[in-house]
């Protein structure tokens, strides 16, 4: 009898999340690697099956009965090899291939729906040029296992094109991440988080956002506008050199804040903050969902400057860190109010510094993201880079913002991280949030 396991850590909300709503496919996740090269499409698609076999929440099954959800990994599952889509013939392969990908994701893929939660499929775009399309639901990976099962797959790959043996799998059993956790909340551990974050609550200001319509508890819509941003040539980096003694990472988060706080009006108000959950736990190398998203109090002085902005906000993550494993769920609850009625809090935001780059012997790769799950208003991702430079990921949801409105936000954040590099000095309060061509107008 395989053993069934209770839902853990990020799972119970987002099964309860996607129970709560009829969208289809809103809690898959998806991305695609463009490869440019000479691919051994065939091996790939053998590393494909054996990776997937290696990671063993994609063979998670999930059942509810009486009020109660369980999961246990289905013995008799085996990966196949991935279907192989050649585009080379189409008018237009690029434009076919990402036609194929949202015909996957537009299909009811929810946990009870009957169709593979994990998939991956290859498409040939040209002689020297693939698109390696992967999609799971939400339940089996986060946003940290699923690039992991990515880089172990062309591990594989990369092993078997010298001759060498399989690479064992990096990956700690699900089981292991379940156990831990029903220990820590039977722990002194918990109750002590329990505590700190019952004060945290008792002083967090409302959540704030760029919207004008109401924040809702949860998000009724998976349609996401999705922008990428590089910080202007030099800029912050001419900035972090002006302030070496502040992390760029942390520098990066005080400039996000301080433009969110402005634009909205707030100079207190509450920010989600994802936090990894894995550092020293059995989850570290494990694939299942454990992202937390706890609540951020900002709080911005006028007469501040950035670096004491930045190392404040450090400090008070750094205290947040050692409490990262209380779930966001139990903080709602806690406070007398069910999950998904009110938000805690109104952007998220996420700092990315683990390892995206896919080792494969004469192939350039490039990851592309599809789906990362609902977007409640704004979420922010801050990728700082080893040779200084900053990339922003900006995801907002399509019901409360428009592409013209996003872009003038996201202009208005370039022209502040210009501005402190001009002038490091710079206080708070005094930067300048209308754009040039505002200024004119007045």
């Amino acid at each position: 009898m395989t053993q069934r396991l209770p839902l853990v850590a990020a799972q119970p909300g987002i099964w309860m999340a996607e129970k709560l709503s009829d969208l289809p496919s809103a809690w898959s996740v998806a991305h695609y690697v463009e490869l440019n090269g000479e691919l051994d499409a065939a091996l790939l698609a053998k590393a494909v099956a054996v990776g997937m076999q290696q990671a063993d929440t994609l063979r998670m099954r999930f059942t509810e009965e009486n009020g109660e959800v369980w999961q246990w990994i289905d013995p008799e599952h085996t990966f196949g090899e991935p279907p192989i889509a050649d585009l080379r013939d189409h008018p237009d392969p690029h434009h076919a291939a990402l036609a194929l990908m949202q015909a996957d994701l537009r299909q009811n893929l929810r946990a009870d729906s009957g169709k593979p939660l994990a998939f991956h499929q290859l498409i040939r775009i040209d002689d020297t040029r693939w698109y390696w399309y992967q999609r799971y639901h939400h339940l089996l990976v986060d946003g940290f296992s699923f690039p992991a099962i990515t880089r172990q797959i062309a591990a594989i790959y990369r092993a078997w094109q010298s001759d060498a043996p399989t690479p064992e799998s990096p990956f700690t059993p699900f089981a292991d991440v379940v156990e831990e956790y029903q220990r820590y909340r039977q722990s002194e551990a918990w109750q002590r988080d329990g505590a700190f974050w019952a004060q945290q609550r008792r002083e967090l200001p409302p959540p704030a956002s760029m919207s004008a319509a109401p924040l809702p508890g949860r998000s009724a819509s998976a349609d996401i506008l999705r922008m990428k941003l590089n910080a202007p040539a030099g800029a912050f980096r001419q900035l972090a050199a002006h302030m070496p003694e502040i992390p760029r990472a942390d520098l990066a988060l005080a400039l996000v804040t301080l433009w969110l706080g402005r634009l909205c009006g707030r100079m207190d108000y509450a920010a989600g903050f994802i936090f990894m959950r894995r550092m020293g736990s059995a989850a570290l190398t494990a694939t299942g969902p454990v992202l937390n998203v706890l609540p951020l109090a900002i709080n911005l002085h006028a007469t501040e400057d950035l670096p004491t902005l930045a190392k404040r906000l450090a400090a008070q993550l750094k205290k947040m860190r050692r409490h990262q494993r209380y779930d966001a769920e139990q903080i709602v609850r806690d406070s007398g109010r069910a999950a998904g009625e009110t938000p805690l809090f109104g952007p998220v935001l996420n700092i990315k510094v683990f390892d995206y780059h896919l080792d494969l012997p004469g192939i350039q790769a490039q990851t592309h993201t599809l789906a990362t799950g609902p977007v409640n208003d704004l979420e922010l991702a801050l990728f700082p880079d080893e040779n200084g430079g900053l990339d922003i990921e900006l995801l907002a949801n399509a019901q409360r913002y428009d592409d013209a409105t996003l872009s003038r936000h996201a202009l208005r954040l370039m022209a502040l991280i210009t501005q402190f590099a001009d002038n490091p000095a710079l206080r708070c309060g005094d930067a300048q949030m209308l754009l040039a061509e505002e200024q004119t107008q007045l």
